[in-house]
C-alpha cells in the first residue's frame, strides 16, 4: 500500500505545533553550552580532571579530551602549507541474497590518486564471494561482517598505493577512523581490528598521514565534555552522568565559531576505543569549516595522534582538505573522496550483469540455469526502479 499521507499530515501538524517550544529549549541549551565553552576554554587541566572523574564511574563515556590550547580557538587556512599527494579510497558491496538466481557477494573498491599539476589516476579492486566464501564461523556471512571486510580492504589498498609514493602523502577515507561494525565480540571483528591497527602502524612508519573525513557530523564530543562541567561532581558518583545539553551537537557550536576555511583546536577522542588505539595511534580530531560566508559547512576530521602533534602535517592536511572542498562548488566535499565513491559504487545494471554471468557459467556445468525465487521474480517485473529485498 502507498503511504497514508493524511495520517502523516496529521502528525506533521502536531510536530509543527510543538516546534516553537522545542526551538526555544534548543536555543537555551545552545546559550548554556556557549557560556560553558567561554568559561572553561582556557582550563584544559580542569576539564581533563573531570573526564577522569567521569571515567571512574562509567566505561561508556564518549567525549572530547583537550590536548592543550583553548577550546574555542580557531586557526585560519595556512598560507604556506606543504603540498602532498592525496590518496583516497571508498568501497561498495553486494550483499548475498537467497532470493537471487545465484547467491553471491562482491566487495568493490575504488581509489584515486590526486597530485597538483597531474591528471587524477583511478584504481579498482573487485572481489567476488561465492560458495564457501559466503560463510564465516560455519554461518552465513552477515552484512556487517562483509562491511567490515570492505572497510579493512579500503585501508589496505591505501597502504599498497602509499608504498609507491616518495614524497609527502595523505590518505583519506570517508567516515571515522574508528571501526564501529557490529558485533564487536566475535573472532572476525577481533582479527580485522588487529589487521587494521597493523595498517595504521605501517602508514605511520612510512610517515603517511591517514585521516577520516566525517561530513555533517552528528557527534557531541565537545558538548559532552562541557556537560561534565555543568553538573555537580556528586552527580558522577556511581551512575551515568546526566545529559543537560542532550540534543545539541558540536556542529551547533562550531558553525558559529569557525569562519570559512578555519579549523578548531585538536582534541583526543575519549571512548571505549582508547584501550585499542594507543600511543602514537591514539585517535584525535578537529572541526573544519569548508563552507562559505553565511553558509557554514562543518566537517570533523579524524587523524592519529602522531600526525596531530606535527603542526606542519596538520597545516598540510587542513589546507589540502579546504582546496579539495572548493573544487566541488556549492556542496563542499573533498573532490577526491567524491571521485573514489564514483569509482567504487556498483550500480544495479552491473549487479544484474554479474548475476547473469554467474548463472551462465553455472548453467554450462550443471545444464540447468539457476532460478530466482518467485518473490524476487515478482519484484523484477518491468517498472522496477530500485534494488531492494
Amino acid at each position: 500500500m502507498p503511504v497514508d499521507y493524511q495520517q502523516i499530515q496529521t502528525q506533521i501538524r502536531e510536530l509543527g505545533a510543538k516546534l516553537p517550544d522545542r526551538l526555544r529549549e534548543r536555543s537555551e541549551k545552545l546559550s548554556q553550552a556557549e557560556n560553558l565553552l567561554a568559561k572553561y576554554a582556557a582550563s584544559p587541566d580542569a576539564l581533563n580532571r573531570r573526564v577522569d572523574e567521569a571515567l571512574a564511574v562509567t566505561r561508556n563515556l564518549r567525549c572530547a579530551r583537550p590536548l592543550g590550547g583553548a577550546l574555542n580557538a580557531s586557526f585560519p587556512l595556512p598560507a604556506n602549507a606543504a603540498d602532498a599527494v592525496l590518496l583516497a579510497a571508498d568501497g561498495s558491496q553486494i550483499n548475498p541474497s537467497r532470493h537471487d538466481a545465484v547467491e553471491f557477494g562482491v566487495i568493490n573498491l575504488g581509489a584515486v590518486r590526486f597530485a597538483s599539476g597531474e591528471t587524477p589516476r583511478t584504481f579498482v579492486r573487485s572481489l567476488l564471494l561465492y560458495g564457501d566464501d559466503l560463510y564465516v564461523n560455519n554461518r552465513r556471512i552477515p552484512e556487517e561482517i562483509l562491511a567490515l571486510r570492505r572497510d579493512l580492504r579500503e585501508r589496505s589498498l591505501l597502504m599498497e598505493l602509499a608504498t609507491a609514493e616518495t614524497g609527502r602523502c595523505i590518505t583519506l577515507t570517508d567516515g571515522p577512523l574508528e571501526l564501529f561494525r557490529e558485533p564487536k565480540e566475535n573472532d572476525e571483528f577481533s582479527s580485522a581490528l588487529q589487521e587494521y591497527l597493523q595498517v595504521l602502524k605501517a602508514l605511520a612508519d612510512m610517515a603517511v598521514l591517514t585521516a577520516g573525513y566525517v561530513d555533517k557530523p552528528r557527534a557531541d564530543l565537545v558538548v559532552r565534555l562541557l556537560e561534565l562541567m555543568a553538573i555537580n561532581p556528586a552527580e558522577l558518583a556511581g551512575k551515568e552522568p546526566p545529559r543537560p545539553l542532550l540534543g545539541l551537537s558540536d556542529l551547533d557550536l562550531y558553525s558559529r565559531l569557525l569562519a570559512p576555511g578555519e579549523r578548531s583546536a585538536v582534541f583526543r577522542i575519549e571512548s571505549s576505543s582508547r584501550e585499542i588505539f594507543t600511543g602514537a595511534l591514539g585517535l584525535t580530531f578537529f572541526y573544519l569549516n569548508v563552507g562559505r560566508e553565511k553558509n557554514p559547512q562543518i566537517a570533523r576530521v579524524e587523524l592519529p595522534l602522531w600526525a596531530a602533534e606535527s603542526s606542519d602535517r596538520l597545516d598540510s592536511l587542513h589546507a589540502q582538505l579546504v582546496r579539495q572542498c572548493r573544487l566541488t562548488g556549492a556542496h563542499p566535499y573533498p573532490y577526491i573522496l567524491h571521485r573514489a565513491h564514483e569509482v567504487a559504487v556498483v550500480r544495479l545494471e552491473e549487479r544484474q550483469k554479474l548475476e547473469s554471468m554467474l548463472s551462465m557459467e553455472i548453467g554450462r556445468h550443471q545444464h540447468d540455469l539457476p532460478q530466482k525465487s518467485p518473490k524476487q521474480a515478482k519484484k523484477d517485473l518491468p517498472g522496477r526502479t530500485r534494488y531492494g529485498k
